[in-house]
């Protein structure tokens, strides 16, 4: 292989490593461990000032269920919102999806982060 062949091969797999990086994909699960209905989950880029659409849309995440959520783009400063049966929000701030798989809620109010 010559010098040219090498410069082009290395500018590809370093195009190739950072275009991996910025368009991740992952799941996120949410864990509902409390007693009430969680009604609402939406989340933004932690730069946007409106959150984006329900995604749970018509549907509920009762206690004890789960919701998997895909994160495309890129998994870092990431806001997440939480709307419960009673119209209370709880919202979670520059969160980074790459830390972590799942997030576990409680009845306290706080959460794990596995």
């Amino acid at each position: 292989m010559n010098r040219r062949q090498r410069i082009i091969l290395t500018v590809i797999l370093a195009f190739s490593v950072l275009m991996a990086k910025t368009a991740m994909a992952k799941d996120i699960v949410i864990f509902n461990e409390t007693d009430f209905e969680i009604h609402g989950v939406y989340m933004s880029s932690a730069e946007d000032k409106l959150w984006g659409a329900n995604l749970l849309e018509d549907d509920v995440l009762r206690p004890g269920e789960g919701l998997r959520i895909s994160v495309s783009g890129t998994p870092e400063d990431l806001d997440l919102a939480l709307i419960d049966d009673e119209d209370q929000e709880l919202a979670l701030m520059e969160l980074d999806f790459r830390e972590f798989d799942s997030l576990t809620l409680f009845n306290d109010g706080t959460g794990r982060f596995d």
